[in-house]
């Protein structure tokens, strides 16, 4: 059931970032990220006053998740402006998931199982195979393949520490961690919105619905880290 639902917050992450890629052909990638965060705060925010129980850690872990987003958001949609999506979304998604690994490992002293290692290394010749197979020189031949393919791998690195920073969040309060995630992510955004010439009033509509579906992907990826709950029946201890 959690690889289920990882799977399927995956969809769901990958879906706003492709229309997000697509609207970042025509606006401003940092009003893309802000209108995104917005959708996401307003989805977040009432599930976790239904569903989640609040916890001291949420401010710094969720603000903290909110700084990688934010530039996670800004790099990719600006990459995604620039190059290929063939290029940019393997190198930034790879990317995110090495990272991500790479902090558990120093920071939280977790040791990945074989199939996990297995993994990784499977996803290194697939960011060459989903590029298009080419020779390193071909992929760096042109300047907007060139910074499609550092902003990627930027873009990576703060979608990971979002990723780290929200799994530090107790389990009871991961919607509060999430809604803090994404006013953190627009706060920070905001001083740097510019209005968009000629104005659409689809594109923040848009944005703002990528932003609610990113916040249901990051809500199945909370549930998923839950895993399987022991059963209390089980106890051999006693009382």
């Amino acid at each position: 059931m959690s690889i289920a639902l990882a799977l399927f917050a995956m969809l769901l992450l990958g879906s706003t970032h492709f229309i997000n890629g697509l609207l970042s052909r025509h606006y401003p990638a940092l009003n893309i990220g802000l209108f995104t965060h917005l959708g996401g705060a307003f989805v977040a925010l009432p599930g976790a006053v239904m569903l989640a129980t609040w916890a001291p850690g949420v401010w710094k872990w969720g603000a903290l998740a909110g700084i990688g987003s934010a530039l996670g958001a800004l790099l990719l949609y600006r990459g995604l402006s620039r190059a290929a999506f063939a290029l940019v979304v393997p190198v930034s998604s790879v990317a995110m998931v090495v990272i991500a690994l790479a902090l558990s490992l120093l920071f939280l002293d977790e040791r990945p199982g074989k199939w996990v290692w297995f993994g990784v290394m499977v996803a290194l010749p697939a960011i060459w195979l989903t590029a298009g197979g080419k020779a390193p020189k071909a992929v760096h031949g042109t300047c907007k393949n060139h910074s499609g393919l550092w902003l990627g791998l930027g873009a990576g690195a703060g979608f990971a520490l979002q990723l780290f920073a929200l799994g530090q969040v107790p389990e009871p309060a991961a919607e509060y961690g999430i809604a803090v995630c994404m006013l953190a992510g627009a706060a920070l955004l905001l001083p740097f919105y510019r209005r968009p010439q000629p104005a659409s009033r689809q594109h923040p509509l848009f944005a703002t619905t990528a932003g609610g579906i990113s916040a249901l992907g990051l809500t199945l990826y909370a549930l998923s880290r839950e895993g399987p709950q022991p059963c209390p029946h089980n106890n051999k201890g006693g009382d």
